[in-house]
């Protein structure tokens, strides 16, 4: 192939790059930003050699566009730069060492234009946005279009979120169009590129970056071109480096992009005083102040954080939220070092210290020297004298070794799992059972499995099968089914009806075939008379077959085949679990739903859970679920199972022994299994409790602001320009609640009440030296949930639950910003839009059997 531009030859060409921001909503197309760069190029083919060519290129009369407004460039030096090519393709850029960064990879852009294949076999190139994937497509004899995918510089990952749902979505194309002359050299090149950045859990939020960069051949040039008299290409290319330097073709990131403005931590947060009070914990104007002081916090130093502890104390449980959320070892010190006093500590500064630690397991890309911290932490008596304290920075560090994706041979990650494993042995096996859950290392499944499997306390399978369950279903085999299945069908011994239910999740999660379906429907229809566990199996088919068409398809054809199970004594059990499902929000809005299982025993509520997901396409996140646990309070309202049909017979699964009366309240938040809160333990507590009427006041059970979304990355545009993206959101969460009970008219309430804001925050730049755009987007809402429950235990047992989520409204803006700047008439331009949707408030159906609950309790 001959060369694009003819040996000892000089060609002019015209250089244009336009770049367009717009939003990724539809019908966004007409409301973009953008701005063009233009220039002349001065090509002189100075030494050649066969398919070795050296090109020298000068910048003529370059200037910027935006809005109408033109502005020379005056700054780009007159100096040439080189483009060297090895066999007929750009190899090396040659720039003057006072080249900033932008031009540079502006200059790598220009040489990555002349990359031009004949070998259509060729699958992978490097230029300007380093590896990429590459195929070519000949239109005719003199045009060829040239695709690119999967380039290397397209996600460059600063940070990202484990979790699908909470993170971004990206796509990326490039097309390269090249028209030749008949003898071959370069007539036009053109680069057509678009960047898609969208939020996963809301596809309309985000923007689309459209770049077109082209050389077109103008004329050929009057002047004789001096050629290099060297003999090897190395050595044209060595006569140049007293000045010059050589850089490789794939660009580096432009770091100013991403610079932040002059703004320090202390005075941001002076300006949100308002906004980060106790009081408005539970809104969304807290977790945008959250957001919009991240950034500041993670480049802070140990001496501001300890200036900002000491100054605002009465903001110290939201900047301890915000300490937490920055993950670097300087805010980590200045946390424990603020708190942590040894023996000495006050309860105000262990709570304080538990909060840290609470926000801090929300964190996906922690500091290693953190989690090394925390380990070491454990090994100090005075901490092991703390048992709160102790169970928190257990639960964080599990979580933590699980979010920084060590490998299998990690020194800390062994160790780590090695402690955690050493603790079941301990006098309080279930502290690590959790730390295991939150660690989800599949090297403990067995070790998990046998404390499910031999332990005799009901509480210790309980909690095992629960960090089970949260394990991913790929993470078990078929010998693990089995023995799952083993605990649901009694096979070896009797459980714990939770146990039996959470070995039941397990199996449908592990997408059960129609002999196992099958089998589960045969139960149905067997002697065991654990009436609820007949109901939540029955409730929990149907749930899956409301949800996946493939299991209704399944679960109808095996029901079908059993008329010993497809009858209406079987069908409409008798018990008041429930388990259900429940869309809160959709599109417009955030995709979210509500998942609430209630598991009862003898009339109480033994074990009950309500989950918040957020959905993005196929996969889902769980942002934040609520546990209530209860043992032995059967006793004081009766025998839930009596009634009709009833022999006295126990139940299958009905141990022997006494439990103690207890109760506690279990709290996840985005994956991340906290320490539990007990209620009370033991008779003489609840009585107390019921005598005192100290549980009939709402009592804060979580008040705290957690970081959700926090994703960062790079991308290099074909022209050099770097585009930076970050998005940043927070929930900000008060949860509390209050119980009534009497034992005169026989009667209890409870009442439950989540109040969330929620905040979103993104912020686009794309540019280089003389041009930008940005675009900041925002989203923020304070989605509410109420939960009563009213049981009635003088005559029978009657349980009505309420659930309702009252109105609610989602706002959207975005500002979008085009700067053209370093040149004589520095210009801005800023367009603004608003947008806003409500969601009406309702009260949720549950069942028909709670519906006829609630008439009986609220009719008499």
């Amino acid at each position: 192939r001959a060369s694009l531009v003819a040996p000892q030859s000089q060609q002019i060409f015209r250089l244009r790059n336009q770049v367009t921001l717009s939003d990724a909503g539809a019908g966004s197309g007409s409301q973009e930003t953008s701005y063009a760069f233009e220039s002349g190029l001065q090509v002189g083919s100075v030494w050649s050699r066969g398919e070795d060519q050296l090109l020298e290129i000068y910048f003529r009369e370059s200037r910027v566009l935006a809005a109408g407004r033109d502005r020379a460039i005056t700054k780009i030096p007159d100096r040439p730069f080189y483009v060297s090519l090895v066999r007929g393709q750009p190899d090396k850029v040659i720039a003057h060492t006072g080249r900033d960064q932008s031009v540079l990879n502006l200059e790598r852009g220009i040489a990555s234009l002349l990359q031009l294949r004949a070998d259509a076999s060729v699958e992978e190139e490097v230029d300007v946005s380093g590896l990429c994937r590459v195929s070519y497509h000949a239109k005719s004899s003199t045009k060829v279009q040239k695709t690119k995918r999967d380039c290397a510089l397209w996600d460059l990952r600063v940070n990202y979120h484990p979790e699908q749902a909470l993170g971004v979505n990206q796509q990326s194309q490039e097309q390269v169009s090249y028209e030749l002359s008949s003898e071959g050299s370069l007539l036009k090149a053109e680069s057509v590129e678009e960047h898609r950045l969208t939020l996963a859990a809301k596809p309309d939020v985000g923007s689309t970056v459209r770049s077109v960069l082209s050389l077109e051949h103008v004329a050929q040039g009057s002047e004789e071109v001096r050629q290099l008299e060297h003999d090897t290409l190395e050595a044209a290319i060595e006569s140049l480096l007293e000045w010059y330097r050589v850089f490789h073709l794939e660009s580096d990131v432009d770091g100013l992009i991403s610079e932040l403005k002059e703004q320090t931590l202390h005075e941001t947060v002076k300006a949100s005083l308002d906004e980060l009070q106790s009081a408005d914990v539970g809104k969304s104007s807290l977790a945008m102040a959250f957001v919009k002081l991240i950034p500041l916090a993670r480049l802070a130093r140990q001496e501001e954080f300890n200036e900002l502890l000491n100054g605002h104390t009465e903001l110290l449980p939201q900047l301890i939220d915000l300490l937490g959320a920055t993950q670097t070892f300087e805010a980590h010190n200045a946390t424990i070092g603020f708190l942590y006093k040894g023996a000495g500590s006050t309860n105000e500064q262990l709570e304080l210290l538990e909060k840290y630690l609470q926000s801090l397991a929300t964190a996906t890309h922690p500091e290693r020297k953190i989690i090394e911290h925390l380990y070491g932490l454990l090994q100090l008596e005075t901490i092991e004298e703390q048992k709160k304290l102790t169970d928190s920075i257990i639960q964080t560090l599990a979580t933590l070794t699980r979010q920084s994706g060590f490998e299998d041979n990690d020194a800390l990650q062994q160790q780590v799992h090695a402690y955690l494993l050493q603790g079941l042995a301990s006098k309080e096996p279930t502290l690590y059972i959790r730390a295991l859950q939150n660690l989800q290392n599949p090297a403990s499944i067995e070790p998990l499995l046998e404390q499910a499997q031999n332990r005799e306390e009901p509480n210790f399978s309980v909690a095992a099968l629960q960090a089970l369950k949260a394990f991913p279903a790929a993470a078990f085999n078929s010998s693990h089914r089995q023995q799952f299945e083993g605990i649901f069908y009694q096979r070896r011994r009797r459980f714990d009806s939770s146990a039996r239910t959470l070995a039941l999740d397990i199996i449908l999660s592990l997408r059960p075939n129609g002999q196992q379906l099958g089998q589960l429907l045969d139960y149905l229809a067997s002697s065991d008379r654990q009436f609820e566990i007949k109901t939540y199996v029955l409730q929990k088919l149907r749930m899956l077959a409301e949800q996946c068409p493939r299991f209704r398809g399944l679960f109808k054809a095996e029901l079908a085949k059993r008329n010993h199970v497809n009858n209406y004594n079987v069908l409409a059990q008798k018990g008041l679990t429930t388990v259900l499902t429940r869309q809160l929000s959709a599109a417009p809005a955030f995709n979210e739903s509500l998942l609430s299982t209630q598991e009862v025993y003898q009339g109480i509520l033994k074990r009950g859970s309500v989950e918040f997901l957020l959905h993005a396409g196929r996969s889902q996140a769980s942002s934040f679920k609520l546990g209530i646990y209860t043992a032995g309070l059967g006793a004081m309202v009766g025998d839930g199972d009596a009634g009709e049909g009833d022999d006295g017979t126990p139940a299958d699964d009905e141990l022997p022994g006494e439990e103690s009366i207890t109760a506690g309240m279990e709290i996840s938040v985005q994956g991340s299994q906290l320490r539990p809160l007990i209620f009370f333990n033991g008779q003489t507590e609840l009585m107390g409790h019921v005598w005192g009427g100290s549980a009939s006041d709402s009592t804060p059970a979580y008040q705290a602001t957690t970081l959700a979304q926090d994703h960062e990355h790079y991308i290099v545009l074909a022209s050099g320009a770097t585009l930076h993206w970050r998005v940043l959101g927070a929930r900000s969460v008060d949860l509390n609640g209050k119980v009534g009970f009497s034992l005169w008219n026989r009667n209890a309430q409870t009442e439950i009440q989540q109040n969330t804001g929620s905040a979103v925050l993104g912020h686009v730049a794309v540019g280089f030296t003389y041009a930008k755009l940005e675009q900041d987007f925002s989203l923020t809402h304070e989605p509410k949930l109420s939960l009563q429950a009213d049981l009635d235990f003088y005559s029978g047992i009657k349980l009505c639950m309420q659930l309702q989520r009252p109105e609610q409204l989602l706002k959207q803006s975005s500002t979008r910003s085009v700067v053209l700047q370093n040149v004589a008439r520095p210009f801005a331009r800023h367009v603004c839009s608003t947008a806003s949707h409500k969601t009406a408030g309702c009260t949720f159906a549950l069942n028909q059997k709670n519906n006829e609950m609630c008439n009986m309790i609220f009719g008499e």
